[in-house]
């Protein structure tokens, strides 16, 4: 446990990081706190709403991973109340998040917020595995998903952004996909994993 400490509280500050892109990705947005007039527009956006703003670490990695890779074409596993789905489609004009709600028990919620503020958001009740996605985020407390469903609807292009990695399922799922060559560069941020599919970077798990 001591060793796992140190070796995020190192990895976090960029020590021991020979990828070029890891350290500029880990520096620059990973563990970025600038603050974004969007957050607080959003924010607003929530207290007229009276919904609660979730989890904020999500939202904000959400906007900044967004935000520097430009995905065209977004997946959304289980948008829920549509909170972090505002993140990420406030961080790119031309990104198209498709949002998946598979029981429709938020997708009237989720449609109203965004109705005045995105409309590059679509809301779908059926996945399309043939589908390639550019970004895919899942919600593993909600939405477990197969690792070759993920990868059946990417590209060598697409990242993942995966919450509930530490509860027990998460923990499996997670293990997973860091011992699996495919899942080229790895972020383990205490929670939260970010799945880097390039093929051109070597193999390398990262815990920050």
């Amino acid at each position: 446990m001591l060793l796992d400490w140190l070796k995020r509280k190192k990895q976090a500050k960029g020590y021991g990081i020979h990828s070029p892109f890891a350290y500029e990705l880990i520096t620059r947005v990973i563990k970025e706190e600038h603050g974004y007039t969007a957050f607080s527009d959003i924010e607003e956006i929530l207290r007229e709403n009276n919904i609660e703003p979730g989890n904020k670490k999500l939202n904000h990695l959400s906007y900044r991973l967004v935000g520097y890779f430009k995905p065209g074409k977004i997946l959304e596993l289980e948008t829920g109340q549509g909170v972090n789905t505002l993140y990420i489609s406030a961080a790119s004009k031309d990104a198209v998040c498709h949002c998946f709600d598979p029981d429709g028990k938020n997708v009237l919620l989720a449609r109203n917020l965004h109705t005045t503020f995105s409309n590059r958001v679509t809301f779908i009740d059926e996945i399309d595995i043939s589908e390639s996605y550019d970004a895919i985020f899942v919600y593993l407390d909600s939405f477990p998903i197969d690792m070759e469903n993920l990868l059946e609807m990417s590209s060598g292009n697409t990242f993942w952004v995966i919450s509930g990695i530490k509860t027990c399922s998460g923990k499996r799922f997670w293990a997973a996909i860091t011992a699996d060559e495919r899942a080229r560069i790895t972020f383990d941020l205490n929670g939260i994993g970010i799945v880097i599919l390039d093929k051109s970077h070597h193999k390398a798990n990262y815990m920050l």
